[in-house]
């Protein structure tokens, strides 16, 4: 072949080749992209038909991102959507590019109210580790169920003879818990929640609040629990004992106010304002006849995780609550407070700590202090928590203007298998076990030591002006975590009080005598289980 021809045949060839690189490149300059949505609204819709007007081939249909892509020969060109129940859109594309497309619903929907509805969301239905949960595709809307059954037995035996007489306690079995709860996040930020009891026989209103969320923070308003306590702030559900220790239960329960939390990777913090709990009619009567005030509170929680890894955490706290009379029930006194709780069973519900209502006081101020390490599948937590009440000094006997509770807990747990710790820094404490294979079970075995002392003494008294009483627990923990939803408990627990642990009189009779060792009081060894599911 002679060069010349050669030379004619590679520029035929580059001129080809440039031209059907030219012809693609205009295939894509025709290229043209977008999404859709309902009108008003940026959640994305899927499964809706896009084709050139008077050319069904080109059908094509948005992906779960409610995205779309479709070539059109030329420009302007016209683009239909159609998807059922929404009116068909016709768009014309002058241009290459992306766009976006807002479909109208098709027959008007009225709510209860006789309005019509101008926005509707399709939403997901699925089970979440259990928990039913209908969400939209940009996940901006969400509702999710947060409901718990408890089904508890105790068992209670021991010497509980004191001063010749036996102490009997009833054994018996309980629905100690069965919550109906119902979450949502509306319109990606804003949220809310009810959330109620029915557990022995009794309707009790738990949390109803809405929030405002944002990136790393939140603002909430409503009926939910003061931030004070890492135990007292972890729900029921990841408790690793059937109940709370002795100590914590001076802090805080649920409260009407107002609270801002944020957080960072190693740091949070929560407080609010609070008045009293939702009131009833009882507590209505109260401000009624006699005018009392609600009461207000200022409570406040920070944490600091010094060490924060994937397996590991080091977790330090500090609480603080300032705290003036709440609004009483009728027959209570004004302007009191008061501790009584349950010796760390709810089966036997007499309350041997018991200070009453103890009259005449001005303000409680209560310091909680708490630490925790995990690693891995083992953890040590403790909490000490002081509660420093003021009395009115013209009201009260010399040296009595002033008393205080203190108590402390520790405690140490091992999974035996297949599961780690796992600590949630947006609320500062520890949830849900972090299963290795979620379809096999976990042992836990636990140890907890507890002391509470709501006695004071003036000095050198050896009779209690306040005979609250003191007490200490020792509990042994056996628990089998089926998967996220059940759950069995087994405790012992050995309690031991001092003479003035007889709930206010009611269980003794010598409270005139000398405050004696701590094997003067009643005590007794009880034997509990639980059968637990969340769903």
């Amino acid at each position: 072949m002679k060069k010349s021809n050669y030379t004619k045949l590679k520029m035929l060839g580059i001129i080809a080749i440039l031209a059907i690189s030219g012809s693609l490149l205009a295939q894509d300059g025709n290229t043209v992209t977008g999404k859709v949505f309902p009108a008003g609204m940026e959640t994305p819709m899927k499964n809706v038909q896009v084709f050139i007007q008077g050319n069904q081939l080109s059908t094509t249909t948005t992906d779960a991102n409610g995205s779309f892509t479709i070539k059109t020969p030329d420009f302007p060109s016209t683009l239909v959507f159609v998807m059922a129940n929404y009116k068909e859109e016709v768009v014309e594309v002058k241009k290459a590019g992306d766009i976006s497309v807002y479909l109208t619903a098709m027959d008007a929907v009225t709510n209860d109210y006789g309005q019509e509805v101008g926005m509707r969301v399709t939403l997901n239905p699925e089970s979440r580790d259990g928990i039913l949960m209908f969400s939209s595709t940009d996940q901006r809307f969400k509702y999710w169920f947060d409901n718990r059954v408890y089904i508890d037995g105790a068992a209670y035996f021991g010497d509980n003879t004191y001063q010749g007489v036996t102490h009997e306690i009833g054994n018996g079995v309980n629905i100690r818990r069965m919550r109906f709860a119902m979450k949502a996040i509306l319109w990606g930020h804003w949220g809310g929640e009810i959330d109620f009891d029915f557990g022995n026989n009794v309707v009790d209103i738990k949390d109803a609040y809405l929030r405002y969320i944002g990136d790393n923070w939140q603002v909430k308003a409503g009926n939910f629990r003061e931030p004070m306590s890492l135990e007292t702030v972890t729900t029921s559900r990841y408790l690793t004992f059937l109940e709370r220790p002795y100590s914590v239960e001076q802090a805080p329960s649920r409260n009407l106010g107002i609270a801002y939390k944020t957080f960072r990777n190693r740091l949070f913090f929560e407080g609010g304002l609070f008045t009293s709990a939702v009131v009833n009619e009882l507590m209505r009567d109260q401000n009624k006849s006699k005018g009392t005030d609600a009461g207000w509170s200022v409570t406040g929680r920070f944490a600091y995780a010094p060490i924060k890894k994937d397996k590991e955490i080091l977790h330090l706290g500090v609480s603080g609550s300032y705290r003036t009379p709440k609004l009483q029930e009728i027959g209570d006194p004004v302007n009191s407070f008061r501790y009584g709780e349950n010796a760390e069973t709810e089966i036997n519900r007499k309350k041997y700590i018991d200070t009453d209502w103890v009259p005449y006081c001005d303000s409680k101020t209560i310091l909680g202090l708490e630490a925790a390490y995990a690693w891995k599948n083992f953890r040590v937590q403790g909490e000490y928590i002081r509660s420093d009440i003021k009395r009115d000094a013209d009201k009260v006997p010399a040296g009595e203007d002033k008393y205080a509770l203190e108590g402390f807990y520790v405690m140490g747990s091992w999974l035996i298998n297949n599961g780690d710790y796992y600590y949630n820094m947006s609320d500062a404490e520890f949830s849900q076990v972090d299963f290795h294979e979620i379809n096999k079970g976990a042992f836990e075995v636990a140890l907890r030591y507890s002391f509470m002392d709501a006695n004071s003494f003036k000095d050198g008294d050896l009779i209690p002006y306040i005979p609250g009483g003191a007490g200490e627990t020792y509990t042994i923990g056996l628990n089998y975590h089926v998967n996220y939803n059940v759950k069995f408990m087994l405790n012992y627990a050995y309690v031991n009080h001092d003479r003035w642990a007889n709930g206010k009189g009611s269980y003794t009779t010598d409270e005139a005598s000398p405050l004696p060792n701590g094997e003067a009081g009643i005590d007794f060894s009880t034997l509990q289980a639980r059968i637990l599911i969340a769903f």
